[in-house]
């Protein structure tokens, strides 16, 4: 058979070279000759895995020895909901157990029948995997971005589409029962054809809780010590747009652009460094502090600052200090009753330029220059696990 297909395909081949591709008469032909040559691979190809499939059933026939035939078991059909005892548990019983499926196997228990497919995809289920997982790096804000994402989706699908030529060649791939003309001719794409279970509902948290693992949705966070610990980002969290990448267990995190600096990305950041933003005050806003009363001398904070005006905000961490006349004796100290509010960052070297500053209690603004930076809102530390994250990231040598 072989040396058939080689002296049938020698003028198909023949064809191919010689056919100028820019002359149109002869486009046909060249395309002609494409399709022998695909048909000859395919004919070899199944020829090939059915001489391969009858010698291995002969040495299995061989070496084994002969064994009763075992009745298979009845395929169950996707609605036959009868047949599956799980089904017939109470329902609240029923949803206990769903309750303590992993994401993976309860994306796989939908793909059962369509009763389990409605029960797995219920957003009470996903929710509490979207909280044990990512509650503690999402926010209100990317919740917002995720609806926003899916109303830009949904005017997208209802937007008329181009009609595609079909070609003869389209038709081919059709109607031929092999898959490779097909993939190849119309470029498949392999992602998608691995994902075998169906994407639930594009408005569900099972969808949701999806596309974040997949890494199908940037979502907004903020970043300790953006660009791997650079030493001029130390002990600050910045905005970024962050997507997950499941083979790593980290996050390719995306900051905005800095005045003429583009946008910069930085890879494997772990989980250790995200959080959700605490506030909802945009990067370039100044945030109202509300908390300027109660700062005493002790206090951990977070405050504002930027470069210059054309760069957005990031938060730092400080603690509140005592004034210069007070002699830091607790009973004896009255800077809490003082308009002027010291803000010391240890982890620079006393006599740094970067080790104080001073904001007003009752007339604060921004303040700052274009040498040392603007000083913007403050937010005081309320927790313990705040505190202790922030303390997490002290620099091993203090800064100058």
């Amino acid at each position: 058979m072989l040396p058939l297909l080689l002296i049938s395909t020698l003028p198909a081949f023949t064809l191919l070279l010689v056919a100028p591709a820019s002359y149109k008469p002869w486009k046909l032909v060249r395309e002609l000759g494409l399709v022998a040559l695909l048909l000859a691979r395919e004919l070899l190809r199944h020829s090939a895995s059915a001489a391969a499939g009858a010698g291995r059933k002969e040495q299995q026939g061989a070496r084994m020895p002969p064994s009763k035939a075992k009745t298979p078991a009845p395929a169950l059909a996707e609605d036959d909901a009868d047949a599956l005892p799980v089904l017939d548990l109470p329902e609240l019983a029923l949803e206990r157990v769903l309750e303590e499926l992993s994401p993976a196997s309860l994306a796989a228990m939908a793909c059962v029948c369509a009763g389990l497919r409605d029960r797995c995809s219920m957003d009470g289920l996903w929710a509490r995997h979207v909280r044990r997982k990512w509650g503690r790096v999402l926010g209100a804000a990317a919740r917002r971005e995720w609806e926003a994402e899916l109303a830009t989706r949904a005017a997208a699908a209802t937007l008329p589409r181009p009609a595609r030529r079909r070609g003869w060649a389209d038709s081919l791939a059709c109607a031929w029962p092999l898959s490779w003309i097909g993939r190849r001719w119309l470029k498949e794409d392999a992602a998608a054809a691995a994902r075998s279970a169906p994407a639930p509902p594009a408005d569900t948290v099972a969808a949701w809780y999806r596309a974040l693992e997949c890494g199908d949705f940037w979502f907004p966070a903020q970043v300790y010590n953006r660009e791997d610990g650079h030493v001029g980002f130390l002990l600050s969290c910045y905005d970024a747009h962050l997507r997950y990448d499941r083979r790593t267990d980290t996050f390719t995190a995306r900051y905005p652009p800095h005045g003429r600096k583009p946008a910069k990305e930085e890879e494997g950041v772990q989980w250790c460094r995200v959080r959700a933003a605490p506030l909802s005050t945009p990067a370039q806003d100044l945030h109202a502090s509300g908390c300027l009363e109660d700062l005493r001398p002790g206090d951990h904070f977070e405050i504002q600052w930027r470069k210059n005006k054309d760069f957005p905000y990031g938060w730092w961490y400080g603690v509140v200090g005592h004034l210069e006349p007070c002699n830091a004796n607790e009973h004896l100290c009255r800077c809490h009753e003082d308009d002027t509010i010291m803000l010391e960052f240890k982890h620079y070297a006393a006599g740094s330029r970067w080790r104080q500053t001073t904001v007003s209690r009752k007339d604060h603004r921004e303040k700052g220059d274009e040498t040392d930076g603007f000083y913007g809102g403050i937010r005081k530390l309320q927790t313990k696990d705040e505190i202790s994250t922030w303390r997490r990231f002290w620099p091993v040598d203090v800064l100058s």
